[in-house]
Parts: C-alpha cells; sequence; structure tokens
C-alpha cells in the first residue's frame, strides 16, 4: 500500500511539477511539500482536500472514504472530551480504543 506522501510525490511528478511550484500553487512552504511526500509530516483533511483540487483526484485516492462521516465521527468525538460528564478515566479508556481504530484504518485491518 502507498503511503500518503508516496501518493502525494506521484501525482506531482506525473504533472512534471517541482515542489516549489507546487508550494507556491498552495501557499505554503517547500519544505512542508516536502515533509507530506517523505511522511515526516501528515497533512490535515482540509489540506490533503487542496492537494486532491490540484491534482483532479478524489479523496478516496488517498484513502478517505467520506469526509462528511469522518467529520461527523471526529465533531462527536470531540463533544465526548469535552464533556463534564465523562470521568478523566473513561476519556483515556476512550482515547485510547479510538487510537487502536485509527491505527487498524490506516494500516487496512479492520477492527474487530
Amino acid at each position: 500500500m502507498n503511503s500518503i506522501g508516496a501518493k502525494l510525490k506521484s501525482l506531482r511528478k506525473a504533472r512534471k511539477l517541482t515542489q516549489q511550484e507546487v508550494a507556491d500553487i498552495l501557499e505554503v512552504s517547500r519544505a512542508t511539500v516536502s515533509n507530506y511526500e517523505i511522511n515526516r509530516r501528515s497533512p490535515s483533511l482540509k489540506e490533503l482536500q487542496r492537494f486532491a483540487v490540484l491534482y483532479r483526484v478524489g479523496l478516496d485516492y488517498f484513502g478517505i472514504k467520506d469526509v462528511e462521516q469522518t467529520n461527523e465521527l471526529l465533531t462527536r468525538a470531540k463533544s465526548l472530551f469535552e464533556s463534564a460528564a465523562l470521568s478523566d478515566e473513561k476519556k483515556h479508556d476512550l482515547y485510547v480504543d479510538l487510537m487502536k481504530i485509527y491505527i487498524a484504518c490506516v494500516k487496512g485491518v479492520k477492527h474487530e
């Protein structure tokens, strides 16, 4: 499975663009583009959307299936963590479970 960085680099090279040209178009630094391509940093969903528009691909190309569903899940998770109804211990346990699901998704493994 290709990483997001490898996909970004492949798309850029296929369009014969330099990292600096991409950076200028997206109004970010060349170092930012480089860091994404070598997987030193991961772009946010919003930044990934900008790359997708530039390269004329859908977010599904990067493994993002449904942006609205992802945003809804993140909003719900945020409200849980901000809630005073959950103890710090419960919030910690929830966080650990969410990270396990996230890591499984990134690796392409189904969570049980």
